[in-house]
């Protein structure tokens, strides 16, 4: 893609109404040409201790990091970095797409307190965006993590039930057959911290879900591309635009720190040298190429662009809108 293309792309901020006593959300909105991106925080700024992401952490590298990073990405004193747990909308005149599926809602997640029967507001969030879940046409999950396919499933009066009842549900095959492999074993025990049995093999049963290869076209314009390493099969999902290209970059990343420290790859890494060959080959090849990365952990702004100066390689957040509240 030509340098350049797309450069003219800024993110609104989009404050959404849920009731319930909560108070209002913001969401990030992306508008290309006819299509919308809207990053939906199912976990917003969540303050997580920063040896838990990253072991070789020390509190010196902590306190270099602070000024090398967006502010408030890190706080060196508590020892914590700053996550966000996004799924992200995308809306085209072809499809709606749901790309991950976050934590979801009343799942069993006894040793992930913070996921642990949650009952957080995402479809509330889909609704105040106009989207119902019957107007979902694809959930497309990057891998099958916990925190990546939780809202695939709802608990209706059969057991859990496919949440987009129309939508084709999409995975990378490798994936699912690592996981599948470790599920049929004996003694059985929680794969996935459970998430496994609740929210990918109730679409197995339901018949919705399309296992596929590591470079599927997915729909017109949005494409699985190769990422293993955090997990086995992983992917990443490109958008192409006539406007510009947006890079949904699923867990190659976790957090700003990996531009300042390219070294750091995450403790739920399964394969750390594979997972830093795929970051590092990912940042090469959408460096200064007007690609709009997507990432699924970064607090708001989420969106931005790969820049290579003097100063390194750096993630440049999109601007805001003045339009933007």
């Amino acid at each position: 893609m030509a340098e350049g293309r797309g450069q003219d792309a800024m993110i609104e901020t989009l404050h959404v109404e849920i009731g319930h006593g909560r108070p209002a959300c913001s969401m990030d909105v992306l508008t290309i040409g006819a299509a919308r991106i809207v990053r939906i925080p199912d976990i917003d700024r969540i303050e997580w201790p920063a040896t838990a992401l990253f072991g070789a952490l020390t509190a010196e590298d902590l306190r270099a990091a602070a000024g090398a990073v967006p502010a408030g990405t890190v706080d060196a004193e508590a020892a914590t970095l700053l996550l966000s747990f996004n799924s992200y909308l995308v809306q085209t005149p072809d499809f709606t797409a749901l790309i991950d599926a976050g934590v979801g809602n009343g799942k069993e997640r006894l040793d992930r307190p913070a996921w642990h029967r949650r009952a957080g507001p995402f479809l509330d969030l889909l609704d105040g965006l106009g989207v119902r879940p019957d107007a979902v046409d694809i959930v497309v999950n990057t891998h099958l993590h916990a925190d990546h396919v939780g809202w695939n499933t709802v608990l209706g009066d059969a057991g859990w039930q496919p949440t987009f009842p129309r939508a084709r549900y999409v995975a990378p095959r490798a994936e699912f057959d690592h996981w599948n492999r470790l599920q049929q074993a004996e003694p059985p025990a929680p794969v996935l911290h459970g998430a496994f049995a609740d929210s990918v093999l109730p679409l197995r049963k339901a018949g919705c879900l399309d296992l596929v290869g590591p470079t599927f076209e997915i729909a017109p314009g949005l494409r699985f591309e190769p990422a293993a390493g955090h997990s086995p099969g992983m992917c990443v999902v490109r958008l192409t635009l006539d406007a510009a290209s947006v890079l949904f970059t699923a867990d190659v990343l976790h957090h700003p720190l990996q531009f300042a420290r390219r070294d750091l790859v995450s403790n739920f890494c399964a394969d750390a040298k594979m997972a830093r060959d795929t970051r590092d080959r990912l940042l090469e090849e959408n460096t200064g190429t007007g690609t709009i990365l997507a990432p699924y952990h970064f607090p708001s702004p989420a969106f931005g662009r790969l820049v290579q100066d003097a100063a390194g390689l750096r993630f440049v957040p999109l601007p805001m809108s003045s339009a933007a509240a």
